[in-house]
């Protein structure tokens, strides 16, 4: 009996044993999101990761090879990455500075022929011909546009039977102010309005040079007015205009408004900007 007793006590005290042990560690083993341990405990956020990580392998997902791409300091700011600052990418940018160039040049050739206010005796107008170079400063709608330009104006005149012609070639500098609409991606319609300066360098008759040193009021100056249309055309614009310059006086007579004659001008020419494509 005393034996017996004594093999039954030590059954029941490993039994309390066991069961002590089982209640300890059973709240370690059943880690979940609702745990009551505070959120910033350790125990309950690296069993959490176990358990992640198990739910991850038990379901074949490897969440080590999601590797996110390193972005670039650009991306990280939100912007594509060949994108710059403006938010335009590198080469609409080029583009766009070439096209919006605050400086361009060209050339302009085409006829003269003058068109009378009154009636002349015996006279007609008659072609001649006008040439010479463009610049154009600025982008925008309004520009400022000085020319250098040559030019042959001519009338025919017919007396007793007999018809002579009768022209004056003079180196002409026009200083415009050109307004235009559109933008230079397209075409544009413009005017340009503004003064204009002329020297005379010489006369003919019927082809022959007539010299004019010695003569007064070789320089002249006057107002012109133009209208036309620019077309785009590779990396600038083929212009077309019609110009009409009004003399106002030279420096002989000097300044008068009762000039009968306008200069009219009919030109095709070509202008692109500097420092772009």
């Amino acid at each position: 009996m005393y034996s017996m007793k004594s093999i039954h006590s030590f059954l029941a005290l490993l039994l309390l044993s066991v069961s002590l042990s089982f209640a300890q560690t059973k709240p370690q083993a059943a880690t979940s999101p609702a745990s009551t341990k505070p959120s910033g405990s350790t125990t309950t956020g690296s069993s959490t990761n176990r358990m992640q990580e198990l739910y991850d392998e038990h379901h074949g997902i490897n969440r080590k090879a999601a590797i996110t791409p390193v972005r670039t300091e650009t991306q990280q700011a939100g912007k594509p990455a060949d994108q710059t600052e403006t938010g335009v990418s590198q080469p609409e940018r080029t583009a766009s500075s070439a096209s919006t160039s605050g400086t361009r040049i060209g050339f302009r050739g085409g006829v003269t022929y003058p068109l009378f206010l009154e009636k002349q005796a015996f006279t007609d107008p008659t072609l001649g011909f006008v040439g010479g170079v463009t610049f154009n400063f600025g982008a925008g709608p309004v520009s400022f546009q000085p020319e250098i330009n040559y030019t042959r104006n001519a009338v025919k005149r017919t007396e007793f039977g007999y018809t002579d012609t009768f022209a004056v070639d003079a180196l002409e500098v026009p200083l415009l102010v050109k307004f235009s609409t559109g933008t230079y991606e397209g075409n544009r319609f413009f005017v340009n309005v503004g003064p204009y300066a002329s020297y005379a360098i010489s006369s003919g008759i019927n082809g022959k040079t007539v010299s004019l040193d010695g003569d007064k009021g070789r320089f002249g100056f006057g107002g012109a007015l133009g209208v036309g249309a620019a077309l785009k055309a590779g990396p600038g614009h083929v212009t077309i205009e019609v110009r009409g310059l009004y003399p106002l006086g030279n420096d002989d007579a000097g300044f008068r408004t009762d000039s009968k004659t306008i200069l009219g001008q009919g030109t095709v020419g070509y202008i692109f900007p500097l420092g772009g494509r």
